[in-house]
C-alpha cells in the first residue's frame, strides 16, 4: 500500500475546499481577491479569514480585504526547507502589517537584500499551477 504525498506550501487548492465559507474564499482568491471575515456578533476581524470568531466563537461572514500596503512586522529566513519548497531555500516569510492592524503571513519573493522590519510591503498573487494560487508580499 503506497502512502500519497501530500505538499506543504503557504497557498491553497481551489479543489480542496470543506466547507461553504472557504469555497468562498478559494473562489475569491482565484479572481485574485483577499478576502478577511467578519465576526457577525462582535466585529472582530481575521485574516486570514476564519469561520468562527476567537473572542466569542460566533459565526463569521466574508468580506473583501481591500488593503494592499503593509510594513514588514517580523520575518524569519528558512535555509532548511520542507521536501516540497527544497529548490527555493533560502526563502523569506514574513509577517506583513496593514494600516488597519490586521496581519498576514506570506512569502517576500523579490528581495533584493536583507529585509528590515518597518520595511514597505506590497500584497499580491501567484499562481502556481491552474489549480493553486497564493498570496505572497514584494518589495
Amino acid at each position: 500500500m503506497s502512502e500519497e504525498k501530500k505538499e506543504i506550501y503557504l497557498g491553497y487548492s481551489t479543489d480542496k475546499a470543506i466547507t461553504p465559507f472557504y469555497q468562498e474564499f478559494l473562489e475569491a482568491l482565484d479572481q485574485q481577491k483577499l478576502m478577511k471575515s467578519v465576526c457577525t456578533e462582535c466585529g472582530t476581524e481575521f485574516l486570514p479569514p476564519r469561520q468562527h470568531c476567537q473572542k466569542c466563537l460566533s459565526l463569521c461572514e466574508l468580506k473583501e480585504f481591500t488593503e494592499t500596503e503593509a510594513k514588514l512586522r517580523s520575518y524569519v529566513i528558512v535555509d532548511f526547507a520542507p521536501e516540497s519548497l527544497v529548490s527555493k531555500a533560502p526563502y523569506v516569510v514574513a509577517i506583513g502589517e496593514f494600516p488597519s492592524g490586521l496581519r498576514l503571513t506570506a512569502h517576500i519573493t523579490n528581495l533584493m537584500s536583507q529585509p528590515e522590519v518597518g520595511m514597505n510591503l506590497k500584497l499580491a498573487y501567484d499562481r502556481i499551477d491552474e489549480k493553486k494560487i497564493t498570496y505572497k508580499f514584494l518589495v
